[in-house]
């Protein structure tokens, strides 16, 4: 299992995932595609790397590694992450549209066509709702989940208990698109289209055709197993 994202509670104080005691969480994966097409299986049939969500206590960790260990064969390549430095930055998002009902969405839709108007059409208008107030794009950790494409059938329910399931992060292929450049960070748009790629992908992980990983946690045990999939 390769670390892919470690935090401290007192550098995320808006997430509210930490169970009590616990002020490190860590998101681990194996860096090799795995296969999920049982019924019962929580990751939606997708092939993607094998995910662990722990929460520890400083006490707990013991000696730490002075550099990651690495696999024993190379996984697959977008599987590797490139190691860097977190610096959490709070920003303020909405939910989908879609989550929050027809009504509202109907509303969204008619505010999106009198303000973002196409060229011609105004069906054809710009959808900037979604793309600049609602589920920030790129690495996140809580907040609101990433719409998933294949629809929304309510709440993501843990498999052992039915409870809610808790959105503890999203782990992308992206950082942003060309429909959601007003996420980029002050500076992040200048330069070539070499410098704004690499920009676009800095920790180097591709999921799927260039998708991001939603990861759940059972809001009432987290020794229940997690729900991920690729959306």
């Amino acid at each position: 299992m390769l670390p892919v994202m470690q935090v401290y509670a007192h550098d995320v104080p808006w997430y509210d995932g930490f169970p009590e005691g616990m002020d490190i969480l860590q998101i681990l994966w194996c860096p090799f595609q795995h296969v999920y097409d049982g019924p019962a299986v929580s990751y939606n049939g997708i092939a993607g790397p094998w995910v662990q969500v722990r929460y520890r206590h400083p006490a707990d960790v013991g000696d730490r590694f002075l550099a990651p260990p690495e696999p024993v064969a190379i996984g697959e390549p977008g599987y590797l992450p490139t190691p860097c430095l977190l610096r959490p930055e709070p920003v303020t998002e909405y939910p989908h549209p879609g989550a929050l009902g027809e009504e509202f969405e109907a509303k969204v839709e008619e505010w999106e066509q009198a303000t973002y108007p196409g060229p011609d059409d105004p069906e054809d208008y710009e959808p900037r709702y979604s793309w600049d107030l609602s589920t920030a794009p790129g690495w996140k950790l809580g907040g609101h989940e990433p719409w998933n494409h294949q629809g929304y059938y309510g709440p993501v329910r843990c498999d052992t208990c039915g409870s809610g399931m808790l959105f503890v992060a999203a782990i992308a292929s992206n950082e942003w698109d060309g429909g959601t450049e007003s996420w980029a960070p002050v500076g992040f748009l200048e330069g070539g289209p070499s410098d704004r790629l690499r920009r676009q992908e800095p920790t180097a992980v591709v999921l799927g055709r260039r998708e991001t990983m939603r990861i759940f946690t059972c809001s009432l045990s987290t020794d229940h197993p997690i729900i991920s999939d690729l959306m």
